[in-house]
């Protein structure tokens, strides 16, 4: 990342985490491979596995080439391999890319200001910790709690990744909502345009939810249950979340 978040974690972290994340992945692939996936409607364990191997692949390639992947994509050869050699096969190809690769080194991502395989090795190990919990659903047993760092980071990085570049809504009440998780707040302005969010400014009686950070993230991302408490204003925030992520 050229420009991090005041919460991102260093990059050692990242690849630490990133691994722990997809080993327990990896462990939920064969005994949810026929199991519906309750955050992907109408998919099953192997779909969600190989949506995640190929989204490895393909950034995979885009750091290793200098540009994203085009013309005969994905690779043919791929659709051939078993789900779980897959996932291993594609997530290979991605740390080999991370491991030989400095953070700043240029890659290309969707965020003009932010070209570098570190926004991909922070993305990956959000999405993969995502991707493991929707396993764990499909599998129907416990779930592994979020690292609580990482899921605040990813608090942060759904909003000024992904939301502020959202689309326009011409129907947003231009309202105000404010997320508070312990002491770090977001407070977001639905205005039809663009979206505003501003870290940590003071509270001057917004309409405020309140949440732990794995709660707020799972919610952010449509995966838990709005937070107790919630104001009017964050069935709308769900509901252009759900358009820009």
């Amino acid at each position: 990342m050229s420009r991090p978040s005041p919460y991102a974690l260093p990059f050692d972290r990242y690849r630490e985490l990133l691994d722990r994340e997809y080993s327990a992945l990896s462990d939920l692939v064969q005994p949810t491979l026929d199991r519906s996936v309750p955050a992907c409607p109408g998919w099953n364990g192997e779909d969600l596995v190989r949506h995640t191997a190929i989204v490895f692949l393909h950034k995979a390639e885009t750091i290793r080439t200098g540009e994203k992947p085009s013309h005969g994509w994905p690779p043919l050869s791929v659709g051939s391999l078993p789900p779980q050699a897959l996932l291993a096969h594609c997530y290979t190809r991605l740390t080999e890319q991370f491991d030989s690769h400095e953070p700043a080194d240029r890659a290309e991502s969707w965020v003009p200001e932010d070209q570098t395989v570190g926004f991909w090795i922070r993305r990956l190990t959000l999405e993969t910790m995502i991707h493991r919990f929707d396993l764990e659903e499909a599998a129907a047993g416990p779930t592994t709690p979020l690292d609580p760092d990482l899921a605040l980071d990813g608090i942060d990085e759904v909003f000024f990744v992904m939301f502020v570049r959202g689309k326009p809504d011409p129907d947003a009440s231009g309202g105000t909502i404010r997320l508070e998780v312990g002491a770090h707040s977001w407070d977001v302005r639905l205005d039809p345009q663009r979206a505003v969010v501003e870290r940590d400014v003071p509270a001057e009686g917004q309409a405020t939810l309140r949440a732990e950070a794995q709660e707020m993230l799972l919610w952010l991302w449509g995966r838990g249950p709005q937070p107790e408490g919630a104001p009017d204003t964050a069935v709308e925030l769900r509901k252009r979340l759900a358009r820009a992520l």
